[in-house]
């Protein structure tokens, strides 16, 4: 293992292009530069709100934070939006004893007695700048819009609003504080108040964030409200883009780069057990021609300097040909060249490594824990050089001087390739143009997997004949072959087949067909596990072979409870729109055998439509919706009577006419389909099962299941094994 020449920082931040982390990044890289410390900034490239499978992998990237050669590590907090992510965050830093300062609002998740919170002050930030507008504008009258109410930077910064008013011997009155949501429509929301004569127009507004300002004052410029003649705006927080409205927004700089100077400076003096004396920094003011004060051009002009150099940018990665390239590619070597000949386009990098575990290219091994490097441009060392995982220093020591690291995941789907690492001597971060071509690298290196795998491109030629594109299993084709592969004679084999949508005249849209398809195929999959035969056989008609000698109904009951958690499909079609059938393959003839399940789901399918046809069938159904997707409720007459406002007694004549079974008894279907499915496709215990089908006594449940189903939840398990 090669032994580390400096002291390396870790930071820890998500989608590390943005502006709000690219200064901060500045500053701590500054300030390691300087005390003779490596940077190594560990961050996702799409930090999505919500969880999706596919892009979650790219938060592996922090499994690197346990490496045992990071000296300490500085986190930006605000940064991560997605709460399963925060989490994840904060399991790592639970297991890590180094000094650790997190910038930002403070995350309870993250509050941990080795962890440090510092920030700038929202409440002094916007106490200056309201304090400009009362001593350099001789204003009185004053709102400020700022975010959600229950959100603390909110309260905060009009508690910075509050003190300059109250400094001044200004009244503060709480009519003039308006909530928004830090979003340009709560600025644009707040401007068609005033324009209304609902509000009064103020002699000046500021707004708590950029975006709330600019939909405040592009909605003034389209009503005619003169911005700063008829009233001034200001903004907070300096986000970009300025040269994009009308007038241009005087802001206030919240002091990023100074805070993150101060983090790295309270992480070195913990380390070398010195105090540090930490006081939030003052920001400035950007001035612009939203109020009187008129545009500093000095900066202006730096402003339009880097949007024009974006610009140029955007336009050189949208036209340049990286992306086929690399999909042309068949070696490993020709990747990292054709990487190498477009570095240009990631600004003012000094270096990058292209770092892929040894086994990057099989999609069925767990990754190893070495990874293969190569530097990718012609200036440097192009020796392939190996790396455990968490050996950052093989890669460092190869730099006699401190520089900053930036370590982005490489992944397809939910398989992570490894890491690009980027190298900057001087203390600059990478842009959002990086990351559409970091997004290039990830594709072109799936390509080149697929390109060496031969069984897979076997796949792919099979897939075409006998595979549902859908889907991915079986179409008509494919399952007529599979069906003439069976040994009818000897083994015993069930057909089973589920017709959907047949309630629904709108089946045949576009819109939400598809993720309701693909969510009734999951619930075929889940029925016929891994050793049985299943396909889609036509737009609307799934069918299985299941192997074995079982029943036919309790087959049908099986898929049916399957289904029946599957919401995606059922908000989208509802709880009547699909049949089931089930028939003994005593026939050698695919054609006749699939026959003679159509027309069973014909004849159940025209009883669903005559069912359909009966009084006071709708709101009948709403309740039978709600009580199958909330079989763990209690169903007593009055909260029934909330769903359908006529007497008990009248409900339940209703509904058995309905649907042929009685309202209390249904209430048990739902909650004995909830139970069937966990039994069959979870690994959860009797009492576990028992809480989620709304049990509080889980021997009552186990004599209602036996009573109900008519064997034991163990032995309905084992049947289902």
């Amino acid at each position: 293992m090669v032994r580390k020449k400096r002291m390396i920082i870790g930071v820890v931040t998500a989608e590390a292009n943005s502006i709000e982390q690219r200064q901060i990044i500045k500053g701590i890289a500054r300030f390691n530069q300087c005390v003779g410390s490596d940077t190594i900034v560990f961050s996702n490239n799409y930090n999505p709100n919500i969880r999706e499978k596919e892009l979650f992998c790219e938060n592996k990237i922090y499994d690197l934070i346990l490496s045992d050669e990071l000296d300490g590590l500085i986190v930006i907090s605000e940064s991560f939006v997605n709460e399963d992510l925060k989490k994840l965050i904060a399991d790592l830093l639970s297991r890590k004893n180094v000094p650790i300062v997190i910038v930002g609002t403070h995350v309870k998740e993250l509050d941990f007695p080795h962890c440090t919170f510092i920030n700038t002050s929202d409440e002094n930030d916007i106490e200056d700048l309201t304090d400009h507008l009362v001593e350099k504008h001789g204003f009185k009258e004053i709102d400020i819009l700022t975010g959600y109410d229950f959100i603390e930077a909110s309260n905060l910064r009009v508690n910075g609003y509050r003190k300059s008013l109250e400094k001044h011997g200004i009244e503060y009155d709480e009519s003039r504080v308006h909530y928004g949501n830090f979003w340009m429509n709560s600025g644009t929301e707040l401007a068609e108040r005033y324009y209304s004569g609902e509000l009064d127009l103020p002699q000046a507004i500021i707004c708590a964030n950029d975006y709330m300002a600019y939909g405040l004052i592009d909605k003034f410029d389209e009503l005619g409200i003169k911005i700063p003649e008829d009233v001034t705006v200001v903004g907070y927080e300096f986000v970009g883009d300025r040269f994009m409205h009308t007038p241009l927004l005087t802001t206030y700089k919240r002091n990023r780069e100074t805070i993150g100077e101060d983090a790295a400076n309270m992480v070195y003096s913990r380390i070398k057990n010195r105090g540090f004396l930490f006081s939030p920094p003052q920001g400035e003011i950007i001035c612009g021609t939203s109020c009187t004060c008129g545009i500093d051009r000095k900066l202006y002009t730096k402003e339009l300097k880097y949007a024009r150099a974006k610009k140029d940018y955007d336009h050189w990665n949208l036209f340049n040909p990286l992306d086929q390239k690399l999909t042309e590619c068949r070696t490993l070597n020709e990747f990292t060249d054709i990487c190498g000949t477009f570095h240009w386009q990631v600004r003012e990098i000094q270096s990058f490594y292209l770092c892929l575990y040894k086994n990057w290219y099989d999609s069925d091994a767990e990754l190893t824990d070495i990874l293969s490097c190569q530097c990718m441009v012609n200036w440097e060392d192009k020796t392939p050089f190996d790396m455990q995982k968490f050996n950052f220093s093989a890669l460092l020591a190869k730099n006699y001087e401190p520089a900053i690291y930036y370590f982005n995941p490489l992944f397809f789907n939910d398989r992570l390739f490894g890491y690009l690492v980027l190298k900057y001597h001087d203390p600059d971060t990478y842009d959002d143009i990086y990351r559409n071509w970091l997004k290039s690298v990830s594709n072109g290196l799936e390509f080149l997997r697929m390109k060496n795998d031969i069984q897979y491109l076997t796949q792919c030629q099979n897939l075409s004949d006998l595979r549902d594109t859908l889907t991915g299993m079986y179409n008509e084709t494919g399952m007529r072959k599979a069906y003439h592969t069976l040994d009818i004679i000897n083994q015993d084999f069930t057909l089973v087949m589920m017709r959907i949508g047949i309630s629904n005249t709108g089946f045949y849209e576009l819109n939400g067909k598809i993720p309701a398809i693909m969510d009734a195929a999951e619930a075929v999959k889940q029925f016929c596990g891994s050793s049985d035969i299943c396909g889609r056989v036509n737009d609307n008609t799934f069918a299985c072979i299941i192997q074995g000698d079982a029943d036919t109904s309790l087959l049908e009951n099986r898929l049916n409870s399957i289904v029946l958690q599957h919401n995606v499909y059922l908000e989208q079609y509802g709880l009547d729109s699909f049949v089931i059938a089930a028939k003994k393959c005593t026939e050698k003839s695919y054609t006749r055998m699939i026959g003679t399940c159509v027309e069973i789901l014909a004849k159940r399918q025209c009883e669903q439509m005559e069912m359909r046809m009966r009084p006071h069938y709708e709101d009948m159904l709403r309740i039978r919706s709600y009580i199958y997707s909330n079989p763990q409720d209690s169903f007593e007459s009055e909260k029934l009577q909330k769903l359908y406002p006529y007497s008990a007694g009248h409900l339940r004549e209703v509904y058995k006419k309905c649907f042929g079974v009685s309202i209390h008894k249904d209430c048990i279907n739902a909650r004995m389909a909830k139970a069937t499915f966990c039994l069959m496709v979870t690994p959860l215990s009797m009492t576990e099962i028992a809480e989620q089908c709304g049990y509080v006594d889980s021997k009552y449940f186990l004599r209602q299941f036996l009573a109900t189903v008519g064997v034991t939840p163990n032995q309905y398990r084992n049947m289902t094994k």
